[in-house]
């Protein structure tokens, strides 16, 4: 399944876009990880499902996970930002607004239960706590890569009043390579691999750099 145009925009919001990496990938490996609780036997067994027009395995961890399967996680993703960003306040409401984009993006697939598909209201309560996680997590992703996303200043000369905190802004176009190099490398080493930290690592690895080709002061002419 392709992203909607809505989720298509060139200026995307860059904290935006890092939630629903995050979002995407613990979602993920949440619910792969209650699949085996449940059915041990599904351990190392292809779980086939429907996803960007082809069948794909779904019981991989999200490091091995195929790209269209990705892809569908992002948008789930988006659409319980979108859920939070309609609904900031009520969390029945915005469960219930996932739930919607649910039916939307699996009314094709056959292998869903029909009852899956009946209105929110009507679904029961083990069902409606499944809408409720995506809206709690997604604010918990939200109030994460709020963190990460502030990074100290380096200290230089002693001042006489302290910096704020400077904000690190990543164009959508950067952002996109950067969680296209942080997905490689989660295949190479067979963990994940968040583009935050692959941005903090480099912003780390310069400063180490300038640090140690720093002039040590000034010289006398000779």
């Amino acid at each position: 399944m392709a992203l909607t145009k809505s989720h298509a925009k060139e200026n995307v919001d860059p904290l935006t876009e890092a939630a629903v990496d995050y979002f995407a990938s613990r979602s993920h490996n949440a619910w792969r990880t209650a699949l085996l609780k449940s059915e041990p036997k599904q351990k190392g067994q292809p779980r086939m499902r429907l996803r960007g027009g082809v069948m794909v395995d779904v019981n991989q961890p999200w490091a091995k996970l195929d790209p269209k399967a990705k892809a569908e996680n992002r948008i789930a993703a988006y659409d319980a930002f979108d859920a939070i960003k309609k609904f900031p306040h009520d969390r029945e409401a915005a469960a219930a607004h996932v739930h919607k984009c649910w039916i939307k993006r699996n009314k094709a697939d056959p292998n869903q239960k029909q009852s899956l598909f009946a209105p929110y209201r009507a679904l029961p309560e083990v069902e409606k706590d499944k809408d409720r996680a995506h809206v709690d997590r997604m604010k918990a992703a939200l109030a994460a890569v709020r963190k990460l996303k502030k990074v100290a200043p380096r200290k230089t000369k002693p001042i006489a009043k302290p910096t704020s905190d400077k904000t690190l802004t990543i164009k959508a176009s950067d952002w996109a390579r950067l969680r296209a190099a942080a997905d490689a490398l989660s295949k190479q080493l067979g963990r994940e691999i968040a583009p935050e930290a692959l941005a903090l690592a480099g912003i780390e690895a310069v400063a180490a750099v300038c640090a140690a080709v720093a002039p040590r002061g000034k010289t006398r002419k000779r």
